[in-house]
């Protein structure tokens, strides 16, 4: 009679325990756009991390086509994003949600070199090489990134 009752009993909890991991309704949106407000004393993402750079400005030129980043830490209201490629022509904190999702993936930081940034930065954006290639970093840490190239 033990023995049927521990396994009622596990029977019982074991039901319970399923039925408290049923999943959510919906899927969260991992794509949606991150919004940065009040950002006016310079980007901290509201985290205090920032993205590792003070000033982010990226030109990349091909076939007639650009692509065009303007970051400033201290005036993100100012940032400026241009993808002649894909339409987009953005503004202030607009063209900041934009670029996040960049940074976020591209992870430049100062050690890294002309050759990964190009990499990472042309696979971002589905490109396979360029006709002119600009990038202008200034990092946290006073090292900067300088990348002028033309093909």
């Amino acid at each position: 009679m033990s023995v049927m009752r521990i396994l009622s009993i596990a029977g019982v909890s074991s039901i319970l325990l399923l039925g408290g991991c049923g999943s959510k309704d919906k899927a969260p949106d991992n794509d949606a756009a991150v919004s940065i407000e009040d950002e006016g004393e310079g980007s901290t993402m509201n985290t205090g991390d920032g993205y590792g750079f003070t000033d982010f400005d990226l030109t990349i030129k091909k076939d007639g086509k650009k692509i065009e980043t303007d970051y400033e830490d201290v005036k993100p209201d100012d940032a400026e994003y241009l993808n002649e490629f894909q339409e987009v022509d953005l503004e202030g904190n607009e063209a900041i949600d934009d670029m996040h999702k960049m940074f976020m993936e591209i992870l430049i930081d100062s050690g890294t070199t002309k050759d990964e940034a190009i990499d990472r930065i042309l696979q971002w954006y589905g490109l396979d090489g360029y006709d002119e290639f600009k990038l202008d970093v200034e990092f946290a840490d006073d090292k900067t990134l300088h990348i002028d190239e033309k093909k």
